[in-house]
């Protein structure tokens, strides 16, 4: 029955007034995380897009949505396990509900600050403590845990709330825990990153800090050749990723020069 009204949310064909959203929230909680592709990302993701974005949730039960996706059974769900697991979904996709209620919120702010603003500091440190690189799971679907956290991470630093400027040198350092890893990030990862840079710009970040940052990327403190090589693939990837950005929007020009003639390991 759940499955039929997320059904009918998704391609419009319900009459809501007959859908008991308490019951239905409860099980799309539930099931944030399920392995199956279909239902995860067709029906209970794309479910609360609808729902979310044409604001047919009350207060109420926007609070309560916001409080479970960034609790310790959602958003950090056995975070600090080392092998990845299936766990890895119900983190990703409740980081991808809670930048839809985040973004919503910054357009039109109604939710307690206290809850936003607790919100907003486990969405950035949320990147950093993930440590799940995989893009595309075999039978399961996309986990992509550092795409959908740097979208988290994105709205968390635009919402006006977010005030902190200790955030935005913690935000960097998400971004550099994803990079320098010995997984190989061959699934767009970097172009999602890009408009972490952009929040951050607006938020005061300097081209002086950001290159700064950028250079510092290159220190990779690691023996083991091979680890060392993919992190600097990584690395590479991103740069590539961040000098065509840059040059489009023409932002950071001293950034993007250090990247063209500056960098020796920039090819």
């Amino acid at each position: 029955m759940m499955k039929e009204q997320l059904e009918g949310i998704v391609k419009k064909s319900i009459n809501l007034d007959l859908i008991d959203f308490n019951e239905l929230i409860q099980f799309m909680l539930k099931n944030i995380g399920n392995t199956d592709g279909y239902l995860r990302d067709n029906l209970i993701y794309r479910g609360f897009c609808e729902l979310i974005l044409n604001e047919q949730f009350t207060e109420e039960q926007l609070v309560l949505i916001l409080k479970t996706c960034s609790d310790d059974e959602h958003l950090y769900l056995n975070i600090t396990q080392s092998n990845p697991s299936d766990d890895v979904f119900t983190r990703s996709f409740s980081a991808l509900v809670i930048t839809l209620i985040l973004g919503k919120d910054r357009e039109n702010r109604s939710l307690p600050e206290e809850l936003v603003v607790e919100a907003i500091h486990r969405s950035i440190h949320y990147l950093f403590l993930e440590k799940d690189y995989r893009g595309f799971v075999n039978t399961k679907g996309w986990a992509h845990a550092v795409a959908h956290g740097s979208d988290l991470l994105t709205e968390a630093i635009r919402h006006p709330l977010m005030k902190d400027s200790k955030l935005l040198c913690s935000a960097l350092q998400s971004l550099k825990s994803c990079l320098h890893t010995e997984y190989a990030l061959i699934d767009e990862e970097e172009v999602r990153m890009l408009p972490v840079i952009d929040a951050l710009l607006d938020k005061g970040l300097t081209d002086e800090q950001l290159l700064t940052w950028l250079k510092g990327l290159h220190y990779i403190e690691v023996e083991d050749w091979h680890k060392k090589y993919r992190y600097e693939w990584n690395v590479k990837k991103f740069e590539a990723a961040l000098l065509r950005h840059l040059l489009k929007s023409t932002k950071c020009t001293k950034t993007a020069d250090w990247i063209i003639f500056g960098n020796p390991t920039f090819v």
